[in-house]
């Protein structure tokens, strides 16, 4: 059997707001990733898969659940070696390439941090000549050691942001919307390139988007996330030629056509649901690791 690099169960992630109201971003969530696997992890704006990637790499404190690494437990209190492998094994590719980006720092800079903090033994040239190789990896030349990212293109940015966490050899890639802020053409490119690294790396990755048709591409399970549930969960092939729950199908149908025919003429699948009606919910089985919320809003 292939065995899991991560687990979730029943993530919980909960922010309090004014008037001692509590915002449940994240409610009940469970899923697991293979070792060397993409999931992808889909669904509107808002609907809460960010807050589940934050949450897995510690930048939020989960409220309940567990998030188990490589056999480990991760959600809680960690010791310092615990943390430093967890930093070193477990990276992010961040939504918006320029915020994500310290403009204070030269490009060769911000690729070698994580050289600096997790292999100090290695000497200048040789973290130099590694931060070079990986520029090359993913499509950028030796000149861009020296820039600043207010230099760069929104393309060469996001390059620059998976440069920096593929030289650290991850064990698990989180990307967090990493394309959505790229022109069609370069998402394209980065989407191969993340393919091609992982391919010869091995690692996993969780990819987070709201473009169906690109997780469809990537991913060998996906995740259908609404309202902080997931409604869905399943292999690519049953979630895009199988779907039961109506909120998968809507999101299917928003899909664009190049048939410009067919996209005049077909008819859009509207689902609006209240948050109550998924909790204390359970999924049902429909084999072959296909699994939707029972909430009474579908049969099969």
């Amino acid at each position: 059997m292939t065995k899991n690099i991560l687990e979730v169960h029943h993530l919980k992630q909960y922010f309090p707001v004014a008037n001692k109201k509590i915002v449940k971003a994240v409610d009940d969530v469970s899923f697991n990733i293979t070792n060397g696997e993409t999931f992808g992890l889909v669904g509107e704006s808002g609907s809460g898969k960010t807050t589940i990637g934050r949450s897995i790499i510690r930048l939020y404190w989960p409220t309940a659940g567990e998030v188990i690494f490589e056999g480990e437990q991760i959600a809680g209190q960690l010791s310092k070696k615990q943390t430093a492998k967890l930093r070193k094994d477990m990276q992010m590719i961040f939504q918006d390439p320029m915020s994500s980006l310290n403009p204070r720092k030269k490009v060769g800079d911000i690729v070698k941090l994580g050289l600096d903090i997790h292999y100090p033994k290695l000497t200048k040239d040789e973290k130099l000549q590694k931060v070079i190789e990986m520029l090359k990896i993913v499509g950028l030349d030796s000149s861009f050691v020296n820039r600043y990212p207010q230099e760069l293109s929104g393309g060469q940015r996001q390059r620059v942001g998976i440069a920096r966490v593929v030289i650290m050899h991850p064990r698990l890639i989180i990307a967090d919307e990493a394309i959505s802020a790229l022109d069609v053409s370069v998402q394209a490119q980065v989407v191969n390139l993340l393919q091609r690294i992982q391919r010869e790396s091995g690692s996993a990755m969780l990819f987070i988007a709201h473009d169906l048709a690109m997780v469809k591409h990537i991913s060998s399970h996906i995740g259908v996330i609404h309202l902080g549930h997931i409604v869905e969960i399943g292999p690519t092939e049953a979630i895009f030629d199988d779907p039961v729950h109506p909120y998968t199908k809507s999101l299917l149908t928003a899909i664009p056509t190049t048939n410009p025919i067919a996209e005049q003429n077909k008819k859009l699948s509207n689902y609006h649901a209240f948050r109550q009606q998924y909790e204390n919910k359970e999924m049902a089985d429909l084999g072959n690791g296909h699994y939707a919320i029972d909430d009474g809003s579908w049969t099969k």
